[in-house]
C-alpha cells in the first residue's frame, strides 16, 4: 500500500489513507523502542488484521511505523518502516534495519523467543512473542479524540498531524488485545 501512495509520503498521510472504521489500542507505557510520551501521546496500536501497526505521535520513534504480522501462539513477524518514504520500497525494506546482530533484531530486546522464520528478497525475517499493553496503561479512543480537539497545531504541528491523521478521518474505536497474550513489562 505504501508503494501505491504518492511520494514523498509522510506517516500522517499514510495513516489518513487507512480504510475506516479503525480499531486501536493505546498505551502510555514506556516499555518499548517506541515509547509513549504519557497519556496525551500514547503508543497507539492500529489493527489491520493480520497486521498490528504501532505509532507514537511524538518523541522517540515518531517517524516509525512498526508492525507485526500475527502468527499462531501469540507470535508475530516484526518489521518497521521509517518515514517519510521518498521512493518505492523493495520487498525487504521493512526488515532491513531490524538486525542488531546476525541472529538478533532490535525487537528481540523486548520481545522474547525470537527465531528466524524465513527470508524475503535475501533478508532474514524473525518472529517473536507478541505482547499487549498492561491494562492499567490503556488510553481510550475517546481520550485521543479529546487530545485532537485541544491540540495546538502552532505549538505541536507533528503531534497534531499524527492525531488528526488517526482520529480525524472516520470512526475509530477501542479494541482489546487477547487477554491470554503476555503483557509489556510484566503483569
Amino acid at each position: 500500500m505504501i508503494n501505491a501512495l504518492p511520494k514523498p509520503l509522510s506517516l500522517p498521510c499514510f495513516l489518513e489513507s487507512l480504510a475506516r472504521p479503525l480499531e486501536i489500542s493505546a498505551s502510555y507505557g514506556v516499555f518499548s523502542a517506541q515509547p509513549a510520551k504519557g497519556a496525551r501521546s500514547p503508543r497507539i496500536f492500529v489493527f489491520q488484521d493480520p497486521n498490528v501497526m504501532s505509532i507514537v505521535p511524538e518523541g522517540d520513534g515518531a517517524d516509525l511505523l512498526e508492525f507485526g504480522e500475527q502468527r499462531p501462539e501469540f507470535r508475530s513477524l516484526k518489521a518497521e518502516i521509517t518515514f517519510p518514504v521518498t521512493t518505492q520500497l523493495p520487498r525487504n525494506a521493512p526488515f532491513d534495519k531490524l538486525l542488531s546482530t546476525p541472529t538478533l533484531t532490535t525487537c528481540g530486546g523486548c520481545h522474547p523467543g525470537e527465531q528466524q522464520e524465513s527470508e524475503i528478497s535475501g533478508m532474514r525475517t524473525f518472529t517473536s512473542l507478541a505482547l499487549r499493553p498492561r491494562p492499567q496503561d490503556l488510553v481510550s479512543a475517546a481520550s485521543l479524540d479529546h487530545e485532537l480537539s485541544i491540540c495546538d497545531r502552532a505549538q505541536e504541528p507533528q503531534r497534531c498531524a499524527m492525531l488528526d491523521a488517526l482520529m480525524g478521518w472516520g470512526p475509530v474505536s477501542d479494541r482489546a488485545f487477547p487477554f491470554e497474550m503476555a503483557t509489556f513489562g510484566g503483569p
